[in-house]
């Protein structure tokens, strides 16, 4: 059995983009891929993605609006470059390892067809006799600190876990390799494994978006999704009885008191810790450094002023 080569069976069906030209394979996947939930829309769907939203993703979906062009940011360009050359590094790092590209196909889910995966690769591990899905990532300075648990170790980030627990969903395969840059030093790898309840998530999500998009039917809207639907208002004051409404306000306006009090708390808190410090820039102890640095701000109309800022951070144990 050649493993280099993925066949259908009984748990996805595999299609392969054909073409003579890059341009005509990519707009095969292009319209394959608008026709389901792929593993990169899992972290909108489940409210995860620090970019887009159920409801944004739910606009592309069907029609109504076009998914951003984001081919000139640097950050893609970036990743699209160094994607073949990690992939070839993390072979060289694994000869005991049949490592292989994925990117000129697509696995569909038999089970749950609305679902597919188009992976950066895949690995075959002869010792175990099993696939493992292989995912390429990059990360500039702002994103690298996403990966880095509070005890100082290397974890994959929630909205990159969701998108492999869909192609672990989509193969049925139990385990995965990430392999990222994340800006510095070397290519770092993290290792993940099936989780039941979370493939059983994931699954429920994905079904759940795709009726939404079949129906035709918006799925709820969240945070400045609100804004976006209706960005003005209409002069109108109407009375009601609704009971959601009701509570949603009693429920806003204690929210609000429990902010205000916590500010409250926290800003004379703040003020014996500056106390505390004093001249100095800042203070430490076996669990927390605080630091209240001077800034510099250059002003157009007076002169220039400094301010201090407080930080306060936890060291690692």
């Amino acid at each position: 059995m050649d493993h280099r080569i993925l066949t259908s069976n009984r748990t996805y069906e595999v299609t392969r983009f054909k073409g003579r030209t890059k341009t005509e394979r990519e707009g095969k996947w292009l319209a394959h891929r608008n026709d389901g939930v792929g593993g990169s829309d899992m972290a909108a769907i489940m409210g995860l993605s620090p970019y887009k939203s159920p409801y944004a993703l739910w606009l592309e979906r069907t029609g109504r609006s076009d998914p951003e062009d984001l081919s000139g940011k640097w950050a893609i360009q970036r990743g699209n470059v160094l994607e073949g050359e990690l992939r070839k590094r993390f072979r060289r790092e694994h000869p005991e390892l049949t490592v292989v590209g994925g990117t000129d196909m697509s696995l569909r889910s038999v089970a749950h067809p609305c679902m597919q995966a188009s992976l950066d690769g895949y690995i075959w591990d002869p010792a175990s006799k099993s696939y493992g899905v292989l995912e390429i990532k990059t990360a500039n300075a702002y994103r690298a600190k996403d990966w880095q648990a509070d005890d100082g170790s290397l974890h994959a980030p929630a909205y990159y876990l969701a998108q492999v627990t869909h192609y672990m969903a989509v193969t049925g395969w139990t385990w995965g390799v990430f392999y990222a840059d994340l800006g510095s030093g070397e290519p770092v790898e993290v290792r993940f494994e099936r989780d039941e309840q979370d493939v059983a998530a994931v699954i429920k999500a994905a079904e759940e978006f795709w009726g939404y998009v079949q129906r035709d039917e918006p799925p709820e809207l969240t945070g400045s999704d609100v804004d976006d639907v209706y960005p003005q208002d209409d002069g109108q004051i109407e009375q009601t009885d609704d009971e959601v409404f009701r509570r949603a306000c009693d429920e806003y306006l204690s929210r609000s008191k429990e902010l205000s009090k916590a500010k409250t708390a926290r800003d004379e808190v703040a003020a014996t810790i500056k106390t505390l410090i004093g001249e100095h820039q800042g203070l430490c102890n076996d669990m927390y450094k605080a630091t209240y640095k001077t800034s510099h701000h250059a002003q157009t109309v007076r002169k220039a002023y400094d301010s201090r800022t407080l930080r306060i951070t936890t060291i690692n144990q």
